[in-house]
């Protein structure tokens, strides 16, 4: 069957939000099962294989009793055909773009007054424009075209933003050039340990994350050497003599 595409607009339908839950879940899948004439088989048996196959909660006795409701309430018309059940939208034909309408199932007898009569919710539905069929051939070069479309934009940035783990060669070089405190190899064993994450982030720019790692190196050295100048009965008899003063 062609792709069918139902738009937002039966969200507020007022003769679809009159359907019970299960009558519109039935009505939405009929849709997907009609040929280009807007008919399909109405046998609920035949239905439930196709538009209900893994909801074993769902008999056959309801579909059928939900088919009725949904002819009752004009948002399709049954038919019989050699015996055979059948439904149909009747204005399918005049609201749908369809290239080929190829006939699947049989024509109900008088169709042009029975489209007349039972035909208001197909025309409220296509004219709010809730259904609209393609060919497949037309909605796969559409989703096809679209897609060429995407990845053309998107593969440069991809090119332009994949990102590359230096050699160690290259970070000794770049250390050197900025005479940085960085290991280069334990810059290196460090991010590769880490898959070449910056947090959760998945690194853009190492020359960037090394002078990152180059600042923390300097402001290590500069605490230890803040350390290591401290002397703690200097501190304390300051602590002292200021306690003093203020007494």
């Amino acid at each position: 069957m062609p792709n069918r595409i139902i738009k937002e607009s039966i969200c507020d339908n007022e003769k679809i939000a009159g359907l019970s839950d299960f009558e519109f879940r039935l009505w939405i899948g009929l849709i997907t099962q009609v040929d280009d004439m807007g008919r399909g088989d109405a046998r609920p048996a035949i239905i439930k294989g196709r538009v209900f196959p893994l909801r074993e909660r769902v008999t056959t006795k309801d579909i059928d009793a939900a088919l009725h409701a949904l002819a009752a309430k004009g948002c399709i018309s049954l038919y019989t055909v050699g015996g055979k059940p059948y439904f149909w939208f009747p204005s399918w034909a005049e609201h749908q773009r369809v290239r080929d309408c190829r006939a699947k199932y049989p024509a109900p007898a008088g169709s042009d007054q029975f489209a007349a009569s039972c035909g208001e919710l197909p025309r409220v539905a296509a004219s709010c424009g809730e259904l609209r069929p393609e060919s497949e051939s037309e909605s796969e070069s559409e989703s096809e075209s679209e897609g060429e479309k995407v990845r053309a934009k998107r593969e440069p940035d991809a090119r332009a933003k994949r990102f590359t783990p230096p050699t160690l060669a290259e970070v000794q070089s770049y250390v050197a050039e900025r005479h940085s405190p960085v290991d280069p190899q334990e810059f290196i064993d460090f991010y590769a340990s880490k898959g070449w994450m910056v947090g959760k982030t998945p690194m853009k720019d190492w020359k960037a994350a090394c002078r990152n790692a180059e600042k923390w190196e300097r402001w290590e050295k500069t605490q230890k050497n803040e350390s290591s100048s401290f002397d703690s009965d200097e501190f304390f008899q300051a602590a002292v003599t200021k306690g003093r003063r203020e007494e």
